[in-house]
C-alpha cells in the first residue's frame, strides 16, 4: 500500500549556522579522510508548540536547546571512520532530531573548507517519522540534495570586445537533486564545471548555465539540478548580474540521447531542405544519395512540402522536407559535408541570402547541443521557430524532441506557430513522380485544409477475366486503348492498371501470370505518346509484379496489403523510390471476409492503430516519407456498417494518428457490395450509389478516389469539389 502523504504542522524551531568542527565528513580541502574540518549545520524542526506556548513548560516542545546539544553531541564526536561523508553525518544529525521527538526534520550541513575553489559546499536532506498502521515508525525521506555555494571560475564570457579577450570572474552555485544525490562526489562535480567554464567561451550567462545543466545531467548523469552564474565584475556599481536555472535529464531525454546509448559514435541530427530551382523534387532525392556517398544514414524523411518564400518574396515556391540521419562527424565536419554536397554535388550558386537556390541544406538540430559560432554554425537552426516549412515537417520526425534552448518540444512549437482550427496554412503535400510524364512531375495535395487542391481521379483497368464487376472487359489491346481513351478524356489523372481479382470467390493466378497481364498493358499506353500526361499505377502485392511494372512504365505501386503478404514489398518499393499506397487489409483476398471481427467493434481504432504500423514498418523499410498514400481499405476485411463506419468517420480517422500526419489518402468505393446491399442493384448498375459514397469520401478528407465509372464520377467530382473542396470555406471556417 502506498503511502500517504505526511500532514506536516506548520510550526517549526529551528537552530541556525551552528558552527561546528567535525572529522565525520570525509575528505577535507586536501583529500585527506579522518581529518577535522569545519562545518556549518542548520536544523529546522516542524513539530507544534501549542502547548508550550500555553504552558510555557520547556518540556512540551522540541526545545531548541536540547535539539543544539543532541546535534553537537554527533557532531563533534571522535568516533571517526574513514567511509564518513556528508551524508551519513547528515543521516546521524537527523536521527538525533527524531531520538529527541522530532516529527519532521530538515538538516543542512556547510562544509566551508570542503573544496578549494568554493566558498563551501554541503547537503541538504529531509525526513518525515511515519508510522503505518500496526507497524513501528519509519523514516521516509522527503528531500535531498547536495550543493556547492560560491564556485569562482575564469572564462571568455560577454559581448563586448574586451570581454572576449581576457578572462572575466564567474561564480557558480550547484544543486544536485534527488534521492542519492547526498552521495555525490562534489568535488570531482566542482572540478568537472571549473573545466566546463575555462575551457569554454559564451556571449550570455544563459548559454554559460545552460551548458553546465546539460553537462551535469547528460554527460554526469543528474536527475536534476540547479545552476547559478554570476559576473562580479560586470556591473560597476552592483554586485553584479546573475542567472539560474533549473534542469532535469527529462529536458534532455530526447531520441538523439537514446539512439547514442546503443551507437556510442553516431549522433542524430536532422537536416532541411529545400530547393526553388530546376527538378527540385529530384534534388531533394538527390541530396539524400549524396550524403549517404559521404557517410551520413538516412533514418527518415518527413513528407514534402511546397511553400511560399519567406523573407524574399519574389522568387519561386519552394519545396522542403526535413530528414533525420546518423552521423559520427562532428558539428563542423557535418556542416562541411553538408556544404560539399550543396556546392560541388548538386551545383548550388548562392545569388543572394535567402534568394533562389538549387539546394539548400541546413542543420537543424544536432544531439541536444547548443552551439553558437558566429556566422559559421548556429545549433539549434535560429530561424527554425518561425518558419511552418521546417517545424511542420519537423513535428513529424521529432515531434517529442526537446527543444535544448527552449526546453520545449518540436510538436508544442509547432502548436504554438500553427494552433489548430485557426491557422491557415499555404503549404501543398507534394508526392513527386520519379519519371516525370509531360508536365506532371509531381502530385499536389492539400492536406492540411483539404481545400485548396482538386480531387484526383484513379480510373480502374482491370486486365482480367474474373474481376467481380469488370472481368474480361479489358483483354484485347484495343479494348485497353479504347477504355484509357476514355478515362484520359473524362479527366482521369491516374490509371490503376491490376492483373490479379481481389474477389474473395477468385482464385489466385500467381505473379507469372499476373506479369504476362500487366507489363504488356503498361508498355502499351507507354507507347503512346496521347498517354504521355497520365500517370500509372500497378495493382499489386508481388514486389516482382511492382518492380517489373515500374520498369516497362508505370509510376505508382498500389498494394493493398501493405506490404503484408510479400515480405520483399517494402524494400522494393524504397528501392524503387516511387510513390506507394499502403491500404490497410487483413488476410488475404480469399480469407479476409472472415476477419473483420474489430476490439470492441471499433473498427475505425483499430484500422487506424493497424495502418499507422505499416506506415513505421514503411519508414523502417526504407520507403519515404513523402513517397507515401494511404488508403483504409473499403471492402477489405470489412463489413457492411464497418464501411459505412469508416465513410461516416473518415475526417476523424484522416487526422487520429502523428503517423497520418501529411500523408494523402486514396478511397475505392467504386461499385463496392456495401453499395449493392443498400441499393440492390448489381456491380455496373451501381454508379448513382457510388456517387453518393464518392462525395463522403470528399467530405471526409480523400485526395484521391479510385473508381470504376470516369465518365460519371467526373461530374460527381465537380459538384463534390466545389462544396467541399473550395477555399471559400476557409473564410467561413475564419470568421467562426
Amino acid at each position: 500500500m502506498s503511502q500517504p502523504p505526511p500532514i506536516l504542522p506548520p510550526d517549526v524551531i529551528s537552530v541556525r549556522e551552528l558552527t561546528l568542527k567535525t572529522s565525520k565528513a570525509g575528505l577535507d580541502t586536501w583529500h585527506r579522510a579522518g581529518r577535522s574540518q569545519p562545518v556549518t549545520v542548520d536544523a529546522w524542526v516542524r513539530s507544534p508548540v501549542a502547548v508550550a506556548g500555553i504552558s510555557d513548560l520547556v518540556s512540551e516542545s522540541v526545545h531548541y536547546g536540547t535539539l543544539t546539544k543532541a546535534i553537537i553531541k554527533v557532531v563533534e564526536s571522535n568516533d571517526a571512520r574513514d567511509d564518513g561523508t556528508p551524508r551519513k553525518l547528515a543521516d546521524e544529525v537527523m536521527a538525533s532530531a527524531f531520538g529527541i521527538g522530532a516529527e519532521h526534520v530538515r538538516v543542512r550541513l556547510s562544509f566551508p573548507k570542503k573544496l578549494l575553489r568554493a566558498d563551501s559546499a554541503g547537503v541538504e536532506v529531509a525526513k518525515h517519522k511515519y508510522t503505518p498502521y500496526g507497524s513501528d515508525p519509519v523514516n521516509v525521506a522527503v528531500d535531498e540534495k547536495a550543493f556547492i555555494e560560491g564556485l569562482h571560475a575564469f572564462g571568455i564570457i560577454g559581448v563586448n570586445p574586451w570581454e572576449r579577450v581576457e578572462k572575466q570572474e564567474v561564480v557558480v552555485g550547484v544543486e544536485m537533486h534527488g534521492p542519492g544525490s547526498g552521495d555525490i562526489d562534489v568535488v570531482r562535480v566542482a572540478d568537472d564545471v571549473v573545466n566546463v567554464v575555462e575551457r569554454a567561451s559564451y556571449q550570455t550567462i544563459e548559454a554559460l548555465v545552460s551548458a553546465l545543466a546539460r553537462f551535469l545531467c547528460v554527460e554526469k548523469a543528474l536527475d536534476k539540478v540547479t545552476v547559478k552564474a554570476e559576473k562580479p565584475r560586470a556591473i560597476a556599481f552592483a554586485r553584479g548580474p546573475a542567472v539560474q536555472i533549473t534542469r532535469s535529464r527529462r529536458y534532455y531525454s530526447t531520441e538523439a540521447t537514446r539512439f547514442r546509448q546503443n551507437n556510442e559514435n553516431e549522433h542524430i541530427a536532422y537536416l532541411g531542405m529545400g530547393s526553388n530551382l530546376g527538378e527540385r523534387a529530384a534534388l531533394l532525392s538527390a541530396a539524400l544519395i549524396e550524403l549517404e556517398k559521404r557517410g551520413i544514414r538516412i533514418l527518415g524523411t518527413s513528407s514534402m512540402y511546397e511553400s511560399a518564400p519567406m523573407y524574399v518574396e519574389n522568387q519561386p515556391r519552394f519545396l522542403n522536407a526535413v530528414c533525420k540521419v546518423a552521423t559520427t562527424m562532428t558539428p563542423h565536419e557535418l556542416l562541411a559535408a553538408v556544404q560539399d554536397v550543396e556546392k560541388n554535388a548538386l551545383g548550388r550558386i548562392k545569388l543572394i541570402d535567402k534568394g533562389p537556390r538549387s539546394i539548400d541544406l541546413d542543420i537543424l538540430l544536432y544531439d541536444d547541443i547548443v552551439l553558437r559560432d558566429g556566422k559559421i554554425l548556429s545549433i539549434p537552426h535560429l530561424l527554425m521557430l518561425e518558419r511552418e516549412f521546417v517545424l511542420r515537417p519537423l513535428a513529424q520526425l521529432a515531434p517529442d524532441y526537446i527543444h535544448p534552448v527552449t526546453c520545449t518540444t518540436i510538436a508544442e512549437h509547432f502548436e504554438r506557430l500553427c494552433p489548430p482550427n485557426e491557422f491557415l496554412s499555404d503549404l501543398y503535400t507534394v508526392v513527386p513522380v520519379k519519371q516525370p510524364r509531360g508536365p506532371i512531375n509531381q502530385l499536389m495535395f492539400d492536406t492540411i485544409h483539404h481545400v485548396h487542391t482538386a480531387t484526383h481521379l484513379m480510373a480502374i483497368l482491370n486486365v482480367t477475366p474474373d474481376s467481380f464487376s469488370d472481368g474480361g472487359d479489358h483483354i484485347s489491346p484495343d479494348d485497353i486503348l479504347e477504355t484509357a481513351r476514355e478515362f484520359v478524356a473524362n479527366k482521369a489523372t491516374i490509371i490503376d492498371i491490376g492483373g490479379q481479382s481481389t474477389n474473395p470467390k477468385s482464385v489466385n493466378p500467381g505473379p507469372e501470370v499476373e506479369l504476362d497481364r500487366v507489363v504488356p498493358a503498361i508498355k502499351l499506353l507507354r507507347a503512346h505518346q496521347e498517354f504521355d500526361n497520365i500517370l500509372i499505377s500497378i495493382d499489386s502485392y508481388y514486389a516482382s509484379v511492382a518492380r517489373a511494372a515500374i520498369e516497362a512504365g508505370a509510376d505508382i505501386i498500389n498494394d493493398v496489403s501493405a506490404g503484408l503478404l510479400d515480405p520483399s514489398m517494402l524494400t522494393t518499393a524504397a528501392e524503387l523510390d516511387v510513390p506507394t499506397i499502403l491500404m490497410h487489409m487483413r488476410g488475404t483476398p480469399q480469407t479476409m471476409v472472415k476477419l473483420t471481427k474489430y476490439a470492441n467493434g471499433d473498427v475505425i481504432t483499430a484500422v487506424a492503430d493497424e495502418l499507422a504500423e505499416r506506415v513505421r514498418a514503411a519508414e523502417t523499410a526504407g520507403i519515404k516519407r513523402w513517397n507515401m498514400i494511404l488508403d483504409p481499405g473499403l471492402g477489405f476485411a470489412k463489413n457492411f456498417e464497418q464501411n459505412l463506419s469508416i465513410l461516416r468517420e473518415l475526417k476523424f480517422l484522416v487526422h487520429s494518428r502523428r503517423e497520418f500526419d501529411g500523408l494523402p489518402w486514396l478511397l475505392g468505393p467504386s461499385r463496392k457490395g456495401f453499395i449493392g446491399k443498400l441499393t440492390g442493384r448489381e456491380p455496373k448498375d451501381r454508379i448513382a450509389g457510388t456517387g453518393a459514397a464518392i462525395s463522403a469520401c470528399i467530405a471526409g478528407g480523400a485526395e484521391i478516389v479510385r473508381v470504376h465509372d470516369v465518365k460519371e464520377i467526373s461530374d460527381v467530382l465537380a459538384v463534390a469539389d466545389m462544396i467541399y473542396r473550395n477555399p471559400a470555406s476557409l473564410a467561413v471556417r475564419k470568421r467562426q
